[in-house]
């Protein structure tokens, strides 16, 4: 039987609070409209303890509020503007409703005019369909990414489709955030979408993808992709090709939290370009 190498833990959570801690319970809603904004972003900036509200714009956080009451607890959703507050504003309230504002200002579009006809299509990224190294998600919380960087190239990046590997999936269907963000030092920075995309599947196995043509996203810098997980399955297993010395995986733990290079760990998931 040949040897499974497991890249990444896959980690089973229990919930576990402290007697300093405190769960901040609310609500994050759309400020003109008043309905519920599901998978918006919540944590303490930097210091790795965050969430991401449900479909009906629900969340809980639990926090210390003793060691993090002058932190800053940051609301952030894709076409919203970002709400950022000290902890110690909400952390005696039971019940929080967060109202955000659509965001006023568009981001800068790059225009593609040419009669050039010969475009190169490649693939770029990890294109390995192993199943027999496999990885995970680096932990079960809401609002982990993992991802890499997909350098420049000599003329703008159409981005036309995403794909992973899914080596097993027991928990029928499940769905991801799929990012993509400015880079600088060589680690994610803002986002550069206008809207979420999702990514939905039930397959057990094989080949997810994601047509990117509706989006018209074109980019013309160096650029990092992610997936990001933004619902509460419980335990169950969720596995993806593996390899080494790919695309590096750089990843984060939560919502708001520190990005981080992942040693020579790499995820068969890859983005094909037109250019």
């Amino acid at each position: 039987m040949p040897l499974k190498i497991t890249l990444l833990l896959y980690l089973t959570l229990f919930p576990y609070t402290s007697l300093g801690q405190k769960t901040l319970v609310g609500q994050v809603v759309d400020a003109s409209t008043h309905d519920p904004l599901p998978f918006v972003n919540i944590g303490l900036v930097d210091k790795n303890i965050g969430t991401v509200t449900d479909e009906e714009g629900y969340f809980q956080l639990e926090v210390d509020p003793q060691k993090y009451g002058r932190s800053n607890l940051r609301f952030s959703m894709i076409g919203f503007e970002s709400k950022t507050f000290l902890l110690e504003e909400y952390i005696q309230n039971e019940f929080i409703i967060i109202p955000l504002e659509e965001e006023a200002t568009a981001l800068e579009e790059v225009v593609i005019t040419t009669k050039r006809t010969n475009f190169q299509t490649k693939l770029l990224g990890n294109k390995t369909t192993s199943k027999f190294i496999y990885a995970s998600f680096t932990t079960n919380k809401l609002g982990n990414e993992m991802g890499f960087v997909v350098r420049q190239r000599k003329r703008p990046m159409i981005l036309k489709k995403f794909n992973i590997s899914l080596v097993e999936n027991d928990y029928g269907t499940v769905r991801f955030r799929l990012n993509f963000y400015s880079v600088q030092n060589g680690l994610p920075t803002s986002t550069l979408l206008k809207e979420n995309i999702i990514i939905e599947t039930d397959i057990t196995s094989g080949i997810v993808s994601k047509d990117l043509t509706p989006y018209e996203i074109v980019i013309d810098e160096d650029f990092f992709v992610a997936i990001e997980w933004i619902e509460d399955l419980g335990p169950g297993k969720l596995f993806f090709s593996g390899g080494f010395f790919g695309s590096q995986l750089i990843a984060r733990e939560v919502s708001q939290g520190t990005w981080t290079k992942v040693g020579v760990a790499s995820v068969g998931m890859n983005v094909e370009v037109r250019y």
